[in-house]
């Protein structure tokens, strides 16, 4: 049974439809259409994904599936830009993006929390938070910049209790709560999140879920994740990846 129909997530504020509606009214960045046609990427002369198509609608949230090894990372990251194209194409709003830069894709609207958190420990909880003023082109904390900040910490109120502490010295679901935080810093039109519940207490997962469905359809989501929790709580589709390769069509979840 899924987290709604357990706990109802119209409790507490987190409900999609209150949620997303005090998500949108803060947003300046409408959430983005992906298409991905005929994708093929990898690693140096290693081709790991072999001709997918994707076709995410703006506000859609689409999960991807699959065994150890199905190519889901190198999917995900390979539409962030961190790893080339080999070939096909990769569009956002109608707007090719394959050939750009990673920081190019950002300023464009993509956001990417990737797989294992990977916040700078070194730095403190608030300044993880800063760092996305780089991403806008920014160096001082411009009224949008504190806004941001401060519906960040509404969003994840423990957040707000350790600011000043270093985010190596967070719990793993805080530091994963600091991912998702930072990513929607940036105010992004197209919110991309690898295997976000991995390695969490199921207790954990149930609040990640929450806070996924409060935003849902104010961004774009591309959902890699193997908790079942997660996908029916959040994506409204979803595909298998096997080999590389897609596994039938993306289905509904009404589908099931």
């Amino acid at each position: 049974m899924g987290l709604r129909a357990r706990r109802g997530l119209g409790q507490r504020g987190f409900g999609r439809d209150e949620g997303a509606a005090a998500g949108a009214s803060r947003r300046s960045r409408a959430p983005a259409r992906l298409e991905v046609r005929d994708l093929h990427s990898g690693y140096g002369r290693l081709t790991v994904i072999h001709g997918v198509n994707l076709d995410v609608a703006p506000g859609e949230a689409l999960g991807i599936l699959g065994p150890n090894g199905a190519g889901k990372t190198t999917l995900i990251t390979t539409v962030a830009g961190l790893l080339p194209v080999q070939a096909g194409t990769i569009e956002l709003d109608g707007e090719r993006i394959d050939a750009a830069p990673a920081h190019q894709r950002v300023a464009k609207g993509l956001a990417l929390v990737p797989e294992g958190r990977q916040v700078i420990g070194s730095l403190s909880v608030k300044a993880n938070l800063d760092v996305m003023l780089l991403a806008r082109g920014r160096i001082t904390h411009d009224p949008e910049h504190q806004a941001r900040v401060a519906e960040m910490l509404e969003m994840f109120p423990s957040l707000g209790e350790r600011l000043k502490l270093n985010a190596t010295s967070l719990s793993g679901g805080e530091q994963q709560m600091l991912a998702i935080a930072r990513a929607l810093m940036c105010n992004p039109a197209l919110l991309l999140l690898d295997e976000p519940s991995q390695g969490l207490a199921p207790t954990v997962v149930e609040e990640l879920a929450e806070r996924l469905a409060q935003i849902k359809g104010t961004v774009t989501m591309v959902l890699v994740e193997q908790s079942e929790n997660v996908l029916l709580d959040v994506v409204d589709r979803r595909l298998r990846l096997r080999m590389g390769r897609v596994e039938g069509p993306a289905a509904s979840l009404k589908e099931r």
